[in-house]
């Protein structure tokens, strides 16, 4: 059997070294190498991307300031179960069928 080289794919289990010559495997090394070449070409260009934006350039400051209240956490979690069990008592009262059939010959 031969290796398969399919797009991002090698089939190594059609691997038969039994018969195999020097030149091929030097080939198909060649092959391999150009296909990684070309794949880490591609993953480059994901260290080339802007870094996320920071949100301060004096993080000290931020890290060094008063805590949040914990009553603002509180009220904060409140709204938030109220919200969660409004949601979660909404539902929808099926009063006809949402598909009609119409009598066409």
């Amino acid at each position: 059997g031969a290796l398969f080289l399919r797009s991002n794919i090698i089939d190594v289990s059609a691997a038969d070294s039994q018969g195999m010559e020097q030149h091929e495997y030097m080939d198909r090394a060649r092959q391999y190498s150009t296909r990684l070449a070309m794949l880490s070409n591609n993953l480059t260009h994901w260290k080339k991307l802007p870094l996320l934006p920071s949100l301060t350039n004096q993080p000290h400051q931020v890290l060094a300031s008063d805590p949040v209240p914990f009553a603002d956490l509180q009220q904060v979690s409140r709204i938030a179960a109220y919200a969660f069990s409004a949601l979660s008592q909404i539902h929808v009262d099926a009063k006809e069928e949402l598909v009609v059939q119409f009598g066409i010959p």
